[in-house]
């Protein structure tokens, strides 16, 4: 499996490819498609926005590389994406918009970078699976050479990209259904899938286990469950008082 490529004389990751490839495609997936779903006018703010949180990440990982050429792997999105939420808030802050409405454009964008993203692990071997060695001969033919194992693999890379696409399909599809009326549940609705999936798929890592079968990252995923969980059942009850709310009223005036 290649790993480099040579720019000007340079090896260059084709890693960081993947994570420079995700940003436009998200700019343009909000900026020409979903932001207009949810009737947002500042479109130009939207695009800019998008744009310089891609900027942002892009600079980010093209700094760990130039200095010193020192990945920053302990920056990980299992870690982070329950924190998100507080950067989309600055966003809506910059963008003029609501701060449930901007939950529910960038969403999508979420899965969709990482999904993009996670396809630069299959080169240097990274978030590799197990060594195929160990499944039986039915699955090996599946195998990807690991180069940083020098072994074959289980291909979990592809199959987590695939999930993350699915995720951003059942995104879009579920606020079409609600006619984009999706009152900021979209993000915690993602928590949950995120959180359900990437803990499944962490029993096919071939990475360290801390508590049984289970890695840090399991730990986060729950986290990130329970996070989306409450996150749905505060909307709920707030949604139940504003209902009996406007019916108290109702009552007096008549």
């Amino acid at each position: 499996m290649i790993e480099y490529l040579y720019l000007l004389g340079k090896p260059f990751p084709i890693y960081f490819l993947f994570y420079i490839l995700a940003f436009p495609c998200c700019v343009i997936f909000n900026a020409c498609f979903y932001a207009r779903k949810y009737h947002v006018r500042n479109m130009y703010s939207i695009f800019f926005t998008m744009l310089f949180l891609n900027i942002a990440y892009a600079v980010l990982i093209l700094g760990s590389y130039f200095l010193n050429n020192v990945a920053l792997h302990g920056i990980n999105f299992v870690r982070v994406v329950g924190l998100m939420p507080a950067f989309f808030a600055i966003i809506a802050k910059i963008s003029k918009l609501e701060i449930n409405r901007t939950l529910d454009i960038l969403t999508p964008t979420s899965t969709i970078s990482n999904m993009i993203a996670h396809l630069g692990c299959i080169f240097p071997g990274c978030c590799h699976g197990f060594p195929i060695e160990n499944y039986p001969k039915w699955l090996q033919w599946m195998g990807i050479y690991n180069n940083e194992l020098e072994i074959y693999t289980f291909p979990i890379q592809i199959i987590e990209c695939i999930g993350y696409g699915l995720i951003a399909v059942i995104i879009v599809l579920w606020a079409n259904h609600k006619h984009y009326q999706t009152e900021g549940k979209a993000f915690p609705i993602y928590l949950i899938l995120f959180g359900v999936f990437r803990f499944c798929m962490e029993f096919l890592r071939d990475n360290e286990k801390i508590a049984g079968p289970l890695s840090e990252f399991s730990f986060w995923c729950i986290a990130w469950i329970i996070e989306g969980t409450i996150w749905l059942i505060i909307k709920y009850i707030n949604k139940q008082k504003k209902l009996n709310k406007k019916g108290d009223n109702y009552g007096k005036v008549i």
